[in-house]
């Protein structure tokens, strides 16, 4: 094992997926969020937990707009994505009929 975090992280450069995690959190970029003609939206990409969640949704005839999220280029990290999952984790999902009227996330 490398002796020091200096000597762990210059073993990794060149590494595609080296420069995704960071120790701050927060948007990386501003990005608007793209949004569907349905009330309920979903931003995910085609992985297990992504996939429960539209099928859930497709299970309880809930209407919605599936968003892909390409986590591979780093779009979790954009403003509007953020602002619905604060963790940059996918799946996220906006609700915009959420309690009285308001969008919840």
């Amino acid at each position: 094992p490398p002796a020091t975090v200096e000597e762990l992280y210059g073993a990794t450069s060149g590494n595609n997926f080296s420069g995704i995690n960071r120790p701050t959190a927060g948007p990386r970029a501003e990005v608007e969020r793209p949004r569907g003609e349905a009330p309920f939206q979903l931003y995910s990409l085609a992985t297990p937990n992504g996939w429960k969640v539209g099928i859930l949704l497709e299970e309880l005839g809930v209407a919605y707009d599936a968003h892909v999220v390409n986590i591979g280029a780093g779009e979790q990290f954009g403003s509007g994505f953020v602002g619905a999952s604060p963790n940059s984790k996918i799946p996220a999902a906006v609700d915009h009929e959420g309690p009285g009227g308001e969008p919840i996330a």
